[in-house]
């Protein structure tokens, strides 16, 4: 199949979703959404672990929070010997990254580093979580491995030196209600961009959770904002489905 959809990073794992998780990815199958959830953290681990297994056709990545940076260095080997043990079953490393609202920077880049070394080691795309230090997650990653920037909040200029250089820039639900983010779309190309809802966060809806099947809102709006140039449903829709397929080699 060579067009459909990626749900490119959610949170199936999260509690939010315990009452209808079974629902919510059979909704999924019949819209024909793909999803990849992540799970960070020991527990978000194996708890997408588990949903891995009871639903083979999910797409899995692993890793760590800066919301986590208080956490010692046994809870951080613990969760790479997870990730190592399960590297089988994952598309990616990440989230993982730094958060400009967090404490104690040094250690966040220190626990970021770590990450991006065992993405190398395990020859993995890494997925980064950079809100406010997007800059900085890109002068430490560099070509080391391959990346993609999740719910990509930065600037234009960023962005297109991260797909000039062959990393990709997720556009979350946020699309749906942000002028930045609707302004990022139409100043870039379609190339290397993928589409995510970070559900259960972000949603398009206020006062309502979010759902992988919202990202089929998202490559309409990223279609809404294209046609100008020429584009139709069909290409934006195949065009961002095969980035995804691209990068995590799936």
């Amino acid at each position: 199949m060579d067009t459909g959809y990626i749900d490119a990073h959610c949170h199936l794992e999260d509690k939010r979703f315990n009452r209808d998780r079974e629902e919510v990815i059979r909704a999924c199958r019949e819209r024909g959404v793909e999803v990849v959830t992540s799970g960070v953290g020991i527990g978000g681990c194996r708890r997408a672990l588990e949903i891995k297994k009871n639903y083979g056709d999910i797409h899995l990545t692993l890793g760590f929070h800066p919301h986590s940076v208080r956490a010692d260095d046994r809870v951080v080997e613990e969760v790479c010997n997870i990730i190592r043990e399960s590297e089988r079953d994952i598309v990616a490393v990440g989230e993982v990254g730094l958060d400009i609202r967090d404490e104690n920077l040094p250690r966040q880049r220190e626990i970021f580093q770590r990450f991006i070394s065992l993405a190398e080691e395990l020859d993995k795309p890494l997925v980064i979580h950079g809100r406010g230090l997007e800059r900085e997650c890109y002068n430490m990653v560099k070509n080391r491995v391959v990346s993609m920037f999740h719910c990509y909040s930065g600037d234009e200029r960023l962005a297109r030196e991260l797909i000039e250089d062959g990393h990709y820039v997720s556009i979350s639900t946020l699309v749906c209600i942000s002028p930045h983010h609707r302004e990022l779309v139409k100043n870039l190309d379609l190339e290397n961009i993928l589409v995510e809802t970070d559900s259960p966060y972000l949603s398009p809806v206020r006062g309502e959770r979010n759902t992988p099947l919202n990202v089929l809102k998202v490559v309409e709006e990223i279609f809404r904002i294209k046609r100008e140039e020429g584009y139709t449903y069909k290409e934006v829709a195949k065009s961002i489905y095969q980035n995804a397929k691209r990068f995590f080699h799936i």
